[in-house]
């Protein structure tokens, strides 16, 4: 089973929130499933492109007002 990679960017300033993100779509890319949280709108219109560039599946949801939760990962979507 692979490792799961938790991401919880709420609250932390862009750039380095984008910058994370890409890194969170590169560990999924490299095999780990990735939970991704975010309450930037910019990071839920980039990575689904950015994940669908190396092949890694997402699962996204909204689990509360302006917070958004995305499940990265090579295999099927969970």
């Amino acid at each position: 089973m692979s490792e799961v990679i938790e991401v919880d960017l709420r609250g932390v300033a862009m750039p380095g929130h984008l910058q994370q993100a890409t890194k969170a779509v590169e560990d999924a890319a490299a095999g780990s499933d990735v939970v991704l949280t975010t309450d930037q709108e910019v990071v839920i219109k980039y990575v689904p492109s950015a994940a669908a560039k190396v092949g890694v599946k997402m699962r996204m949801s909204m689990p509360a007002e302006d917070v958004w939760q995305i499940k990265l990962s090579l295999g099927k979507n969970q």
